[in-house]
């Protein structure tokens, strides 16, 4: 009895092309949804780090203005905020005699000095400035690698709510 049909084992060129374009194709799209994952991952982290420098100074400037009762001087890139006895400083002790916090910025990073140097408080600050009118401060805070939709800046308002409410009061 004769062999009947000679059975191929394997595969034909064709189907090694059609698998191999397959194979390309899956791998392209692989390589896009990565690329895509990847670039809004870095762009949500750059945006996080904005928001916390954005949400520090933000405490730390409101904290300073709203206790102090005499209006801030701002003159060389210093904001300075005179500050009455047994009150927090930006750099976390509570001073025991008046003070004055001088707030500079330096590189990337904001400092506070109560007269016994500079203290770095902030990193990631590409500008800060100030502007002062009657009783609100204006605070323009452009933190690093914040997304373009935010005109790479924001202005945070700060009434001086102790002077006001010692006018209120006299």
């Amino acid at each position: 009895m004769k062999n009947l049909i000679n059975k191929h084992h394997g595969f034909t060129l064709i189907e090694l092309m059609v698998a191999l374009a397959a194979g390309m194709f899956l791998l392209g799209g692989v390589s896009l949804a990565y690329s895509s994952i990847s670039s809004s991952t870095s762009t949500a982290k750059d945006l996080e780090n904005a928001l916390d420098v954005i949400r520090f100074s933000s405490k730390v400037f409101t904290r300073s203005l709203k206790q102090t009762s005499s209006i801030p001087t701002y003159s060389d890139n210093i904001l300075s905020v005179e500050q009455e006895s047994g009150v927090l400083s930006c750099t976390g002790s509570i001073i025991n005699a008046p003070f004055t916090e001088k707030y500079s910025h330096e590189d990337d990073s904001l400092f506070c000095d109560i007269g016994n140097g500079k203290v770095k408080i902030l990193k990631g600050v590409n500008t800060i400035s100030y502007l002062i009118d009657n009783n609100v401060v204006s605070v323009l805070v452009e933190p690093t690698n914040l997304p373009s939709q935010f005109n790479n800046s924001l202005v945070i308002d700060i009434s001086l709510s102790q002077m006001v409410m010692n006018k209120a009061f006299q």
